[in-house]
């Protein structure tokens, strides 16, 4: 355990080291920016139709409903680019400087610099999720105010918006993130995998990004083309698992436990099995570089 410890700590310090580790951060400061472009040119016209049951569409728009919408919109617009960036260059960024073998000869086995490696990539996409929602509500007060955190999600959009009070919307903010962080892990796990098996990071990032795109238009095409034992198949069909953790603050309870916990199961297992598939193919890696 404490090799592992002292793994880790040096994974992290390389990250922090690292120019390339803080673009994330500098792309999710560009979206939120664009974000609120986008937000505020479009007068709120995908609220309008909210209107019909009463609800005030302007009341709704502040800081908080900001930051959630910037997190939905930004889990499949950016957050995978950041995964398959920080996970494919864990072990082809390695080869690719030439430090990958004198790395392995170490007292630490391959395991524990892979398993170092990949809680360092989680520790950091983390990072890169929260800083998107603190960043997006940093923004969005200062643009839009403050206040209670009002709920929408499009594919809920049938149970309407609910309302979460300070300091309620604190905690499901950091509860949903975490859950956002997770299912970006299947991303960076797959680009782990695809980064022992070439030494260059930009076939692995490639690679991983051409698998969730195709992946993700698979799932939304009619099912007259694609049947749902396909579908059900797809990474990206359960990746949104973490919105029904927006649920939690609904007011009567309205979390379908059984649709969550498949689809973070499934998320679980293509985790795992891209995880070990990289780590099997690095332990028997002739390593040159």
């Amino acid at each position: 355990m404490r090799t592992l410890v002292t793994a880790l700590r040096w994974e992290l310090f390389k990250l922090t080291r690292q120019r390339a580790s803080y673009v994330g951060f500098l792309l999710c400061l560009a979206f939120a920016v664009v974000m609120l472009i986008g937000f505020s040119s479009s007068h709120f016209r995908f609220l309008r139709g909210l209107e019909r049951l009463g609800i005030d569409v302007r009341s709704l728009i502040n800081g908080p409903f900001f930051a959630s919408f910037s997190l939905q919109i930004g889990f499949f617009a950016v957050l995978p680019l950041l995964a398959a960036t920080l996970g494919g260059n864990q072990i082809a960024g390695e080869a690719k400087d030439g430090t990958l073998r004198a790395l392995l000869v170490r007292p630490p086995s391959r395991t524990t610099v892979f398993v170092a490696k990949t809680i360092a990539t989680w520790i950091w996409l983390q990072l890169n999720v929260l800083f998107l929602i603190a960043l997006s509500l940093l923004i969005g007060t200062v643009a839009f105010g403050g206040g209670k955190l009002a709920v929408f999600v499009w594919e809920f959009r049938d149970s309407g918006v609910w309302i979460v009070a300070s300091p309620d919307w604190i905690l499901s903010f950091l509860v949903v993130g975490l859950g956002a962080g997770a299912s970006l892990m299947m991303v960076a796990a797959l680009a782990m995998m695809l980064s022992t098996f070439t030494d260059s990071p930009v076939v692995a990032h490639v690679g991983t990004l051409g698998a969730f795109f195709i992946s993700s238009v698979l799932q939304r095409l009619p099912e007259q083309l694609i049947g749902e034992t396909v579908r059900d198949a797809l990474p990206t069909r359960h990746m949104n698992y973490w919105h029904e953790l927006f649920r939690l603050w609904q007011p009567g309870g309205g979390l379908d436990a059984g649709r969550f916990w498949s689809d973070l199961a499934w998320c679980t297992g293509f985790t795992g099995a891209f995880w070990a598939l990289g780590l099997w193919w690095l332990s028997r890696k002739d390593v040159t570089s």
